[in-house]
């Protein structure tokens, strides 16, 4: 299967990425295509500020149990179509194709990041816990859930990233250098 790369402009209705939830697009002739974005300095600096993250856009499966939400991973449900979802079973675990920065309404069109840092969501009882000393991410069997491995840990899961954060507390977020390749599927 080909890649749609793009380094040109895309047109995001809500002008953000992390904020993408349309019900039409704009320009359909663009599902698919990736872009980056520098994050803009927000006032404190931090492990994401005034850094390139890297976006596909893509459309949510309606049929999801699990509706995406902010650290949520997706899975490929049809790759074809750019059709993802939060259900690891679809496809399988090692189908990974991205992590939502944001809810988005199931059969909605949105975005999801593939590399730079993000948030991403845990399961509750991490195999090993999120630090800022690169412990590898995979997919977990939990809808819309990573986990966390010692680096250089072998594992039969795609690794999607490298902590560079703790887990924040109560919420079973941490910050995660994705590079999540299509190559990987």
């Amino acid at each position: 299967m080909s890649q749609t790369r793009s380094d040109n402009p895309i047109f995001l209705a809500s002008g953000n990425p992390e904020a993408e939830d349309e019900l039409t697009l704009a320009q359909p002739g663009m599902l698919g295509h990736y872009f980056t974005v520098r994050q803009p300095f927000r006032g404190t600096r931090g492990v994401e500020e005034v850094r390139d993250k890297s976006y596909q856009l893509i459309q949510t499966d309606s049929s999801m149990a699990v509706a995406p939400y902010k650290g949520a991973l997706a899975w490929w449900s049809n790759q074809q179509n750019f059709l993802v979802t939060t259900d690891p079973t679809v496809l399988g675990r090692n189908r990974i194709a991205g992590v939502f920065q944001n809810a988005i309404t199931a059969g909605r069109y949105g975005c999801i990041q593939k590399a730079g840092p993000a948030t991403v969501k845990f399961i509750d009882a991490v195999t090993q816990a999120p630090s800022d000393d690169g412990h590898q991410v995979i997919p977990s069997a939990t809808a819309g859930k990573a986990d966390a491995i010692a680096a250089g840990t072998a594992t039969g899961w795609t690794v999607i990233g490298k902590t560079v954060s703790t887990l924040v507390g109560g919420l079973s977020e941490a910050v995660v250098e994705l590079e999540i390749h299509d190559s990987n599927i």
